[in-house]
């Protein structure tokens, strides 16, 4: 072992901004018939779908949402519900998953979601809207 004084400066935590992000994102149909990943779409509407993402962020209680986006103009075309949601802390993530129901239009292509925690925004990820066909 050397009796040299340890340089600590490589192990200085990165405390500046707010530190909320998001480490995980996945978007995928609620039923596993219409395909494993993306927005399931038929005539123009959406089917059920599931938004899971896990948080890492300072613990606490903090309103929680996401927002589905048209890429090019920035139009929010869906917002998920705002919830509040327990955060665990920056040692650990959070999973948060919703199920959407309810159908509305959205033609097939390629969209944002946008995820935000306490209203600053923790990431985006891209997702794809698909014509499925229900078999015969």
């Amino acid at each position: 072992m050397s009796s040299r004084p340890m340089d600590l400066t490589q192990f200085v935590a990165d405390i500046d901004g707010h530190q909320r992000k998001i480490v995980q994102a996945e978007v995928r149909p609620l039923s596993r018939g219409h395909g494993d990943s993306g927005i399931p779409v038929k005539d123009g509407r959406t089917l059920p779908f599931i938004v899971d993402r896990a948080w890492n962020a300072p613990a606490g209680v903090y309103p929680e949402q996401w927002f589905l986006v048209e890429p090019e103009s920035r139009e929010v075309l869906y917002e998920g519900p705002r919830e509040l949601q327990k955060i665990s802390g920056l040692l650990s993530w959070t999973s948060v998953t919703d199920e959407v129901t309810e159908t509305f239009e959205l033609a097939g292509g390629n969209y944002l979601i946008f995820f935000a925690l306490g209203g600053i925004m923790g990431g985006q990820a891209e997702v794809a809207a698909v014509e499925v066909t229900e078999p015969s």
